[in-house]
């Protein structure tokens, strides 16, 4: 009778360790830590304008930010000053956005379908 029993006990217990270990190979990763940097879901956090705004005057010059921010950031100077109003860094740099952004993209609202493409 002892053997019987066993005969269900084992294969029980083997069944539950994969459960287990499977269950621990899909478990959900982490959420990263707040104020951990890098892009690690593929999006990059970009500064708030008072961060980059040392001086608090309400202006971003290229004295306040590193060369590399400033590459990208003498873009939104519209009017050619070499300073970047809140009202500027706010409209973006003109980097091209998907379909839906503004400016629409190819296949946005308004846009004919491509030659061939089903209506």
């Amino acid at each position: 009778m002892r053997n019987n029993r066993n005969i269900f006990v084992v294969p029980s217990m083997l069944a539950l360790a994969i459960t287990g270990a499977s269950l621990a190979l899909i478990a959900p990763p982490e959420p990263p830590a707040p104020g951990g940097g890098g892009p690690a879901g593929g999006e990059r956090k970009r500064p708030k304008f008072e961060d980059l705004d040392k001086n608090k005057d309400g202006l971003i010059t290229e004295d306040e930010v590193t060369k590399e921010q400033w590459e990208r950031m003498k873009k939104r100077d519209k009017d050619g000053d070499g300073k970047v109003s809140k009202d500027e860094f706010g409209q973006g740099g003109g980097r091209p956005r998907g379909p839906g952004g503004p400016g629409g993209g190819p296949g946005g609202p308004g846009t004919p379908p491509a030659p061939g493409t089903p209506k």
